[in-house]
């Protein structure tokens, strides 16, 4: 998601949305994974020709099924009870943050600090991260750039460091890339990049307690003349050395659309074969990802989402073993998971609803899987960002009055 600060503008769901610029890999063909990366270069150039507002999203994120599949525990949740409203008790304008546009994948830390992705214009595919304290000041600027020596091509996903600092996934190269972590202190300086003995593009990116690293992403098959691509989640200790790699249940839905979309036909003889084998090439489920999204918990462990519906979030042990799969049940049958946060021993995902543009959280037990409650977002509030459960508060993104970042607080009412 991109949100644009040319020009403020609220909807009765969220800010600015731009359903048109939706990707959906789900759906999408196999060549839609490996030109995405290319393809967002251009379209940012495109919204700023055009002097759009915009807020750009990847929605769900599916994966094909791996041959051999975890079995853990599932625990879930159930659709039923009533659906409470959300509403601002506290809106703060970052002034430091005029102007401009900022991503999805925000996160925050157990002191209430925003990390938030920043588009740069200049170098579209190397924006900094911005770090916010709870008075709405900057205190940090992660910028990838100051890592000159690496030549880097493209910084994503990243993940709050207990130091202080920020973990941040990077590559240099195309061809053969190079994949590094980056490490910044507190201060937002460079610490200290760790090579990983990995070659393929990593969508997925936390970082455990204990230092170790967990990417998701995809790796192309070199067995395969075709140049088809596979599912890749693995972990990585701190020094870059891969220790386990990790394989997920396919959802039951997803099976069943593969095998309703290879129904056999009702042609014979040599039509039947040549619809077979034309079938076999089409149909050929795209690439998808494993996981979605990653946060630290107070236990140590990953919480790692698949953006499936109903939602699946993986608690992965640092030692790369799966040590439970939570289910967690949409409020309503047309949601899909868009991002999640952790907090204490409760877990809170917004689902989006893309026919109402509109969103519902759902706050359930870090521990089950048990939906707690429902909260309907009835005024728009904006990019969900960080959630507290000790408080009970959810914090939201916005623009506000001279395109100035907005920081929101909503509670129960």
């Amino acid at each position: 998601m991109m949100t644009w600060a040319s020009t403020k503008c609220r909807q009765t769901a969220l800010s600015c949305q731009l359903s048109a610029l939706r990707f959906r890999f789900e759906s999408g063909s196999r060549e839609t994974l490996a030109e995405m990366r290319s393809f967002s270069t251009g379209l940012v150039a495109l919204l700023a020709l055009v002097g759009l507002s915009a807020s750009l999203s990847i929605a769900q994120i599916n994966s094909a099924s791996p041959d051999a599949a975890a079995t853990t525990p599932v625990s879930g949740s159930s659709i039923s009870g009533s659906t409470i409203s959300l509403h601002a008790t506290s809106t703060r304008n970052v002034a430091s943050e005029m102007g401009g546009a900022f991503m999805s994948g925000s996160k925050c830390d157990a002191d209430g600090n925003l990390y938030i992705p920043k588009f740069a214009v200049d170098r579209p595919l190397l924006g900094p991260v911005v770090k916010i304290d709870g008075e709405g000041k900057r205190t940090a600027l992660f910028d990838p750039a100051a890592f000159s020596q690496l030549a880097l091509d493209r910084a994503d996903a990243f993940s709050p460091a207990s130091d202080g600092g920020m973990y941040q996934i990077a590559r240099s190269g195309v061809l053969q890339p190079r994949i590094y972590v980056l490490h910044f202190s507190s201060d937002g300086s460079p610490a200290s990049p760790t090579r990983l003995d990995a070659d393929f593009e990593v969508y997925t990116f936390a970082a455990f307690t204990n230092g170790n690293f967990l990417l998701s992403g995809v790796q192309r098959d070199v067995q395969n003349e075709n140049g088809s691509r596979q599912n890749f989640t693995a972990v990585f200790s701190a020094d870059g050395r891969e220790l386990a790699q990790l394989s997920f249940q396919e959802p039951q839905q997803e099976r069943q659309g593969r095998a309703n979309a290879g129904a056999k036909s009702d042609a014979s003889g040599p039509q039947k074969e040549a619809q077979k084998v034309a079938l076999k090439e089409e149909q050929k489920p795209a690439p998808m990802l494993d996981l979605a999204d990653a946060e630290v918990g107070s236990d140590g462990n990953l919480y790692v989402m698949r953006a499936s519906s109903p939602a699946l979030v993986y608690v992965i042990a640092a030692s790369g073993k799966i040590m439970q799969t939570l289910k967690v049940a949409a409020p309503v049958r047309s949601g899909v998971p868009s991002a999640f946060h952790v907090s204490g021993n409760r877990l809170a995902i917004s689902f989006r609803n893309e026919e109402k543009e509109s969103q519902t959280m759902v706050v359930a037990d870090a521990q089950t899987g048990r939906r707690i409650a429902s909260y309907a977002d009835p005024t728009g509030l904006g990019t969900f960002a960080c959630y507290e459960a000790n408080e009970g508060v959810f914090t939201f993104l916005n623009l506000g009055e001279g395109n100035a970042l907005e920081v929101i607080r909503a509670e129960a009412q």
